[in-house]
């Protein structure tokens, strides 16, 4: 049956089929051949996937981040970002990463990052020197923190589908997508002194109030929300509600830049995008339901544990799965799909269930920035007017770094005996 269900889906993904379609169909026709299951109870199985009430904090924070770029907060926070750390060398990758930890720190959307920020920055990195490759590759790199750093959808994805603390994720997470933006902004200075890209103008002490003053509203947004959520003030989806109504009431009330034109706008954005990830899930419920049905997540780890007992060589061959996966497959649906299987091997192994989900993100993150499928980074590419083969070049530094970063998460906390 196994082979059926990853083949299959492998196969119909290749010969070009939508990934929730190819999921859903391998999923019934693995049901149908090896288990007496009633295929009548698959529509039931998608239901109750739907019927959860962390789920319903994918919906509002994807609205919540297209408030944002309706409304000017995302234009105020760049310009936040330039008086911080503008007047580095190559300081607009500097301002890249930073803009795109606050924005990811409230949309919780990479894809949303990589579209918002990029198509505000890239055209200036370009006027400024910048080769195209490069701005789209920064911006990229840059856009997949929204997936550590809360409220990330994956984590919460991921929190749901193995039963752990999203509260707990999101606080690890927090000071890991933190960790990732100073060392991206790092390798930006790095890379800019490299290359003499140039630094952007200091602005004068008003100048950065202003931005500073400008921007402080919409600097609350993760502030509370984040810090609702840790203290227990509200759940991740309380949370949600929370940040569409504060970026409401700042794109409608503080800026008043929300038209009704827009309002419509984000409404169609915030409906397709949603969507597409609410099919991808219901048809992965069928999916975890046959892989438990043939009985796949307990055969894999027996299998692997017979090989090696070791955590860190479990963790090595985990990171080179997910990597692969990554590259091919859409993060949510990967989410889905393998976390029941990989689960029960790390956590026989001793390996923590909330460090695993961390690993599992950011491998799905990484994946955001490799062909063939590289979201993020043919959003950029798109918006940069070049091929994404011409920018593999320079995102070769960006990838390097982040797979260190993967390894010191990986690794750390099992030399450091934290659990």
């Amino acid at each position: 049956m196994g082979y059926v269900l990853i083949g299959g889906f492998i196969l119909l993904i290749v010969i070009g089929l939508p990934i929730a379609i190819a999921i859903g169909l391998a999923s019934l026709l693995g049901l149908g051949l090896f288990t007496d299951v009633p295929l009548a109870l698959a529509s039931q199985r998608m239901l109750a996937g739907l019927r959860s009430f962390p789920l319903l904090a994918i919906p509002l924070f994807v609205l919540a981040g297209a408030i944002m770029n309706a409304g000017g907060i995302t234009r105020r926070l760049v310009d936040f970002a330039f008086a911080l750390v503008g007047p580095m060398k190559g300081g607009l990758s500097a301002v890249n990463v930073v803009t795109n930890m606050i924005f990811g720190g409230i949309s919780g959307s990479a894809v949303a990052d990589a579209g918002s920020v990029g198509r505000v920055l890239i055209p200036q990195m370009k006027n400024r020197g910048y080769s195209p490759g490069y701005a789209a590759s920064v911006t990229a790199t840059a856009s997949t923190i929204a997936l550590v750093i809360p409220p990330s959808i994956t984590l919460i994805l991921y929190g749901v589908t193995a039963e752990v603390s999203i509260s707990d994720l999101f606080f690890h997470g927090l000071y890991i997508g933190l960790g990732f933006g100073l060392v991206y902004v790092i390798t930006g200075w790095l890379i800019a002194r490299a290359r003499n890209y140039p630094s952007e103008p200091r602005m004068n002490g008003r100048q950065a109030l202003g931005a500073l003053g400008k921007a402080l509203p919409s600097l609350s947004i993760p502030v509370v929300v984040l810090g609702g959520i840790r203290i227990g003030v509200f759940t991740a989806t309380e949370g949600a509600a929370v940040a569409v109504l504060i970026a409401l009431i700042l794109a409608g009330l503080v800026y008043r830049e929300l038209t009704v034109a827009k309002i419509k706008e984000v409404f169609r954005e915030t409906l397709m995008l949603v969507a597409a990830i609410m099919m991808i899930i219901a048809m992965a419920q069928i999916y975890s339901w046959a892989l438990v049905a043939g009985n796949i997540p307990q055969s894999i780890a027996s299998t692997i544990l017979e090989i090696t007992a070791n955590p860190y060589l479990i963790l090595l061959l985990t990171n080179i799965l997910l990597l692969a996966v990554g590259a091919v497959m859409e993060g949510n649906a990967a989410i889905i799909i393998f976390t029941p299987i990989l689960l029960p091997v790390v956590t026989a192994a001793g390996i923590d269930p909330v460090h695993f989900g961390l690993i599992v993100v950011i491998n799905l993150a990484i994946g955001l920035l490799t062909p063939p499928v590289g979201i993020s980074l043919l959003i950029t590419t798109k918006i940069a007017d070049i091929s994404m083969e011409k920018s593999i070049r320079d995102v070769i530094p960006w990838l390097g770094t982040a797979l260190g970063l993967l390894m010191v998460v990986s690794y750390a906390p099992l030399i450091l005996g934290l659990y």
